[in-house]
């Protein structure tokens, strides 16, 4: 009895209306402007998330490794490129509680605010893929853009609701406009459905 409870059913609910494409075309291949970050990269920021992460590459720590190797010095953890573009926590907080979305006029951030409109408003990541092309070291200013990259062109149905797919790509560059940074991240906006039964029988 348990088994056929936990069956998954066909679905039962309303039909969705789907989303205008037409009304989120005009955002594909827009960007923001590069914005400047919270802060510059520090050593004292590295070892913290060296700490964190448990990551003890003399590279990001050890003065005299670093500089005896091909880089001259320590650099950052690739993967911490994105820690000096994200909100500080006054932002954060503005973002996720008060919802007051900075830099509303970013073309991501309208395309996200329309996709809210029409009943998309849960969201959730579901792929990122970073190409790391120059080393970050302390002192260097790492500014950031987005450009929309793609939108689903149909509905899907998912587990989490009835949903597009958003794909963005964030530009990270210096101080010296070089690239440090390309990042693709995928997410999913989609519509939370009001209880289980919406989606599924059982």
């Amino acid at each position: 009895m348990g088994k056929e409870n936990d069956r998954i059913k066909p679905f039962s609910g309303p039909p969705e209306e789907t989303l205008d494409y037409s009304k989120v075309e005009p955002f594909i291949g827009k960007s923001s402007p590069y914005h400047d970050p919270h802060d510059i990269v520090t050593q004292s920021d590295i070892r913290h998330w060296c700490e964190v992460m448990q990551d003890p590459n003399p590279l990001y720590r050890d003065e005299e490794f670093a500089g005896k190797s091909k880089y001259g010095g320590i650099i950052a953890p690739p993967a911490m490129v994105q820690t000096w573009s994200l909100d500080d926590m006054h932002d954060a907080l503005q973002r996720f509680v008060y919802a007051n979305q900075p830099f509303k006029e970013d073309p991501h951030n309208q395309l996200f605010d329309l996709l809210d409109s029409e009943g998309y408003n849960g969201v959730v990541a579901t792929a990122q893929e970073q190409t790391y092309l120059k080393p970050i070291r302390p002192g260097d200013v790492i500014r950031s853009r987005i450009t929309v990259a793609k939108v689903s062109k149909y509905d899907h149905f998912t587990r989490q609701g009835i949903g597009r797919y958003v794909d963005i790509l964030y530009t990270f560059i210096n101080q010296n406009d070089e690239e440090v940074c390309v990042e693709s991240f995928r997410v999913l906006k989609y519509k939370p459905p009001m209880d289980t039964r919406r989606l599924y029988e059982g």
